[in-house]
């Protein structure tokens, strides 16, 4: 008789269609009777759903409860952590998912002991490399459910899942109907028959094995008398029932023989997925994205190296932000599958995290130039990386006059605007305060060409000067350099590359969309508009050629214009093309909104239909290629449309060209023939319907359950918001070595920052004006410093920031992003330091210098 293993559980959501204020006020109770009922029943256990910051929520209301909190987490009663929330597995970055869980098991610790599972019950499928990163945050095993197609990926829902480096591997369990199979646990005739046994019945098909069943779900309050029901149930059901934990089932599965697999799961066969919802709600997940690489590429670092000079700050307040964005990704708040109210929460949160690191790097910066003694005529800038830099970044100026020349490099000014004098304005002097005019100035955005010492800073010395920006309006519609050139013709923007031209290379399209905040859905028998250009102009500045494009079209403002064939609404928008003088192709998109319930599209043509696409992934990229779609409802509960995530960087492949994407404002793709599609946006105004094109039956969510209404999303319109996409593009030959592509989304992801020490105007940082300089000096004096330096050897760097655990030392995480091993030589980069080999929780690992390939390798410095 098959053996069963049944887990008591609660599934938290945060937030969803209510918000975490709610959830607050529900885990009152439910977290207070979860822990009376474990203190009187010592046999009995609970999962608390993976994610510790439910549980310091909780203990803003009974800080009293933290002894009874942690006596259970000794008893192996109460399972917390690993996680500080449930994570989206998509749309995250590699190092935000082990923030997540670094973050986690850093403050799982003041309980004791946390649950050393990646336990992911209700992420909307999993990015091929989350075995590496759970094996990098010291975890062995995960417990999933979506995406996972049995009897294609793996035959038994229990199985070893590799990463694409063919070593990290951990044990996977999926819940084949999900973490509310055992729900409403009672022991009567009809909870057995009509709930529980059919449910084993169904997982029996694909394992001969002892079974898995969760009994819990969303906000459910722990089951009373649970070991006293399962006994109850023995009697009435046809298999044996035990009361079990789930680091009890792995310990099983781990001494079984277990099929191997690698690859992601992204499949919606046994549950939905919801493949186009990398696109809804936009505006908050270009926050999330921009937020993200700000703390990875510039905060972190700027940190150690603050620490390092002598500049106290506490890290808790990266921390800190990191725990704003967490909450902001997990799994619905990420996806945008959520309340209005939420979103406006989550906009909220994201706006205090984003304060927080400005206000460091203001303090950082300022306090630098302070103690350098800086003056009005010099600017600081700072190179986050180790990697030694060489190239263009962009400062901004203060300057009483249009323009500046800098002493030791080239520079050229880019944008320039000036501020009017100010009259009657109040001076406060040693001899008494007066009234003075201040004088007008410019604000000037330069590209300065510069090289930089790895993780330091160098000071630049420029002077004003009134020569005029070199500037003039092309003749031609057309921007030109060596090997590229673009040509807008007929409404059409060409490129010609080597002499091969791409007809209708860029374009942007629009379409209707019926669908909600889970999934994009088209209007039957309605085709996508392709929004022409009618205005080009080319600007020709010293080194660089800018084509502004402009175009305007009447469209339906409504889903009822839609469907009546209404386009009476007018929809502009612009595109900016500027090609730099070595080729360097980049584009910036923008319009406000003024259109419901609608997706747009780039379009990129190919002049060869692209037989496959490569995404980037944490750690690496991935192949697709296009699945058929017919008779897909045989199979799937929505349909699995090829529309897939990528990170950074999307390449579209044919036959002898790859043509390659970048951008930090979207994370969705589609291929189809010679076309690429990356989405700008995609707007809906409701949280989940029923019956869509794509996803016929039941509305995602709760809104067709019996009780619950449809909920309506005016936020999602994003109506009238200023929707701003940038980018960047290069065409390679189809051979060309992927690593080249990674150094080349290294290269633009590497900010751009720098300080000027002046008296013009004191809110260009928020906080510049109060920021302090202290009595104790630092050692620096001199205008070129670097902490840490890796000359030219251009390592793939994921990420550096100072140690959760040792306030001495920083780390330092290597990627290796290629199909091929990388050696290191660490010893010689870290001369003088003490290093050793940890994982992302700073476990301590046998010493390496090989990075595999798709792999990270983390160092600990002191």
């Amino acid at each position: 008789m098959t053996n069963v293993h049944i887990v008591n559980h609660t599934h938290w959501d945060r937030e969803w269609y209510f918000t975490s204020m709610d959830a607050l006020v529900l885990s009152d109770q439910l977290f207070s009777d979860a822990i009376d009922e474990l203190k009187k029943h010592p046999e009995a256990s609970f999962v608390l759903d993976g994610q510790l910051s439910i549980l310091d929520d909780y203990l803003l209301l009974y800080p009293e409860r933290r002894d009874d909190i942690k006596e259970l987490v000794t008893n192996k009663q109460l399972f917390i952590g690993p996680w500080y929330t449930q994570s989206d597995a998509f749309f995250t970055t590699g190092e935000a998912v082990l923030r997540n869980a670094m973050i986690g098991i850093f403050e799982s610790k003041k309980y004791g002991e946390y649950m050393p599972i990646g336990y992911l019950p209700d992420t909307f499928g999993f990015n091929a490399q989350i075995p590496v990163i759970l094996k990098e945050a010291g975890l062995e095993s995960i417990i999933m459910w979506r995406g996972l197609h049995l009897n294609k990926h793996v035959k038994s829902p229990y199985f070893k899942w590799r990463g694409l480096n063919g070593k990290s591997e951990v044990t996977a369990l999926s819940l084949p109907q999900g973490y509310g199979t055992g729900m409403l646990l009672e022991p009567t005739t009809e909870y057995v028959d009509g709930r529980l046994d059919p449910a084993i019945d169904f997982i029996k098909q694909y394992t001969d094995s002892e079974i898995l069943i969760p009994s819990g779900n969303d906000q459910l309050a722990i089951i009373h008398d649970f070991t006293e029901k399962i006994e109850k149930i023995n009697q009435l059901g046809k298999y044996t029932y035990q009361v079990s934990t789930y680091q009890d089932f792995l310990a099983y599965v781990k001494q079984q023989e277990l099929e191997i697999y690698s690859g992601e799961f992204r499949e919606p066969v046994l549950a939905r997925v919801h493949k186009t919802i990398g696109s809804v709600r936009m505006d908050l997940k270009q926050m999330i994205f921009h937020l993200e690489d700000k703390l990875i590429q510039r905060i972190e670092p700027l940190m150690v190296l603050a620490e390092k000079v002598g500049i106290k700050l506490s890290n808790r307040l990266v921390m800190l932000a990191w725990k704003k964005l967490l909450e902001s990704q997990a799994h619905d708040s990420l996806a945008g599958c959520v309340s209005d109210s939420v979103a406006e929460d989550i906009k909220h949160r994201l706006k205090e995290a984003q304060e927080i690191c400005d206000s460091i790097e203001n303090t950082i910066l300022k306090q630098l130039a302070d103690y350098l003694a800086l003056n009005q005529n010099e600017i600081l800038v700072v190179n986050t990386s180790p990697n030694r830099f060489k190239g263009t970044k962009t400062v901004t100026v203060l300057s009483s006059k249009p323009n500046v020349q800098f002493l030791t490099a080239e520079s050229v000014v880019v944008q320039q605007e000036f501020v009017a004098s100010r009259e009657n304005i109040l001076e406060e002097t040693p001899a008494g305060n007066r009234y003075i005019t201040e004088p007008g100035y410019y604000i000037l955005t330069v590209e300065l060409t510069c090289e930089l010492p790895g993780l330091g800073y160098k000071v630049f010395a420029f002077e004003e000067t009134e020569n005029e920006l070199k500037r003039y309006v092309g003749k031609e519609s057309k921007i030109s350099s060596k090997e590229l050139s673009v040509e807008f013709m007929d409404g059409m923007v060409n490129l010609n590359f080597q002499g091969t031209v791409f007809k209708d290379f860029l374009s942007l399209v629009e379409e209707g969309n019926a669908g909600d905040t889970y999934d994009f859905s088209p209007i039957k028998d309605r085709v996508e508009e392709t929004l022409r250009f009618d205005h080009c102009e080319c600007l020709i500045e010293e080194r660089q050629q800018k084509m502004i494009l402009q175009g305007q079209m009447k469209l339906p403002k409504t889903m009822t214009d839609r469907e009546a064939g209404q386009y009476n609404t007018t929809f502009s928008y612009q595109m900016t093309l500027t090609l730099k003088k070595e080729g360097q192709l980049s584009g910036s998109i923008t319009f406000k909104n003024a259109v419901m319930n609608h997706r747009v599209r780039l379009q990129l043509r190919g002049l060869q239909d692209f037989v496959k696409a490569e995404a980037g992934l944490p750690f690496g990229m991935i192949t697709r290629e296009n699945q058929p779609l017919e008779h897909w409802e045989e199979i799937y509960s929505e349909m699995p449309v090829n529309v897939n995530p990528f990170e950074k960087i999307v390449s579209g492949l044919s036959q002898d060209y790859r043509l390659t994407l970048f951008t930090q404002d979207s994370k969705e793709y589609e291929y189809q023939a010679n076309r690429l599609w990356v989405t700008l946006l995609a707007t809906t105004d409701s949280l989940g319907k029923p019956d869509l094109l794509y996803r016929p039956g039941r509305a995602s969510g709760d809104t067709t359950k019996k009780g619950h209404i449809m909920m309506e999303t005016p936020l999602a319109q994003q109506l009238g918001q200023d929707i701003r996409f940038d980018f960047d593009l290069r065409i390679d030959a189809s051979v060309l070595p992927v690593e080249k592509l990674h150094h080349w989304k290294n290269q633009l992801l590497q900010p751009s920052v720098s300080y000027q020490k002046q008296a013009l105007n004191y809110f260009v940082q928020r906080i510049d004006n109060k920021i302090q300089t202290f009595e104790t000096k630092l050692s620096l004096q001199e205008k070129e410093y670097s902490l840490l330096d890796f000359g030219e050897t251009e390592l793939f760097i994921s990420s550096l920031h100072r140690s959760y655990y040792d306030s001495s030392a920083f780390i330092v995480r290597f990627e290796n992003p290629t199909a091929n091993k990388l050696q290191l030589p660490v010893r010689e980069l870290f001369i003088g330091n003490k290093v050793l080999r940890i994982n992302a929780v700073e476990e301590p690992l046998e010493y390496t210098e090989i990075v595999d390939p798709y792999s990270v390798v983390t160092f600990l410095i002191k």
